[in-house]
């Protein structure tokens, strides 16, 4: 006699298994996003040195007491992208209440002169923020400067030379100058903080002309005299004219 087919027990079982599953996950995540024990209780901020946790804190719109789950680490790293003294962020969750921002600021090596006001400008030429004549920051003159706002590099010709001049000086050598001016030619003028010109000519063996300029300041000042320039468009035979008693020579 015909018996009809009944349906397989293995296949209902696993089908039972699987809304099992499905339904344990559901009740997981709406634990998991309603429960106290997840919700953040401490923002910490590492790697900043200018600006404060709590301004930090604030780009990234991450605020206590909202769950660690929802929180979107995507959208809080674009936020804190936008930053022009950030160079680079992540943000990462530390169970079960913790949030670490953790970031890399960019650092000013420079004041541009653009129209009448300083802005400063980090190795890459960055446009960080305005800046004062009276910070200990050398001055870049001379170029023609174009803006599209701060946390944008900043377009002129001969810029990326000028700052590459800045890693071959010495730590002290830096300190005493005030200015670099960069003709439209590209040649390259030192302004010291004493008022000594160091006419380096073109942007080549700028780590040579830098240490033979130190030295040269360095040595004749203990002599007392008074240099108004030192010449090293041929860092081998350096050229100073003094400002009183005027001479040349070669040293």
């Amino acid at each position: 006699m015909y018996q009809p087919r009944t349906g397989n027990p293995r296949t209902k079982n696993h089908r039972m298994q699987s809304v099992f599953f499905i339904l344990l996950v559901v009740a997981a995540a709406y634990i998991l996003l309603q429960s106290p024990i997840f919700e953040i209780r401490t923002i910490t901020v590492q790697g900043n040195r200018q600006l404060t946790p709590e301004e930090i804190i604030k780009f990234s719109g991450i605020t206590t007491g909202n769950n660690i789950f929802k929180i979107n680490i995507s959208d809080a790293e674009k936020k804190l992208n936008m930053v022009p003294l950030l160079k680079s962020t992540e943000v990462e969750r530390k169970f079960p209440q913790t949030i670490v921002i953790h970031v890399e600021e960019r650092q000013a090596v420079a004041l541009l002169a653009v129209k009448n006001s300083f802005i400063k400008v980090d190795s890459e030429g960055v446009y960080l923020q305005k800046g004062q004549m009276a910070s200990a920051l050398p001055v870049i003159t001379g170029l023609n400067c174009e803006m599209d706002g701060p946390g944008k590099p900043v377009k002129a010709q001969y810029l990326a030379q000028a700052l590459a001049i800045l890693p071959e000086m010495s730590r002290m050598l830096v300190q005493k100058l005030s200015e670099i001016h960069i003709s439209d030619g590209g040649q390259v003028t030192l302004y010291t903080i004493d008022g000594i010109q160091g006419r380096m000519g073109l942007p080549d063996e700028m780590k040579y002309k830098c240490l033979i300029f130190e030295e040269v300041i360095d040595r004749l000042k203990e002599k007392g005299g008074e240099i108004q320039y030192v010449d090293l468009s041929n860092p081998r035979v350096p050229v100073v004219k003094y400002s009183q008693n005027p001479q040349e020579g070669q040293q």
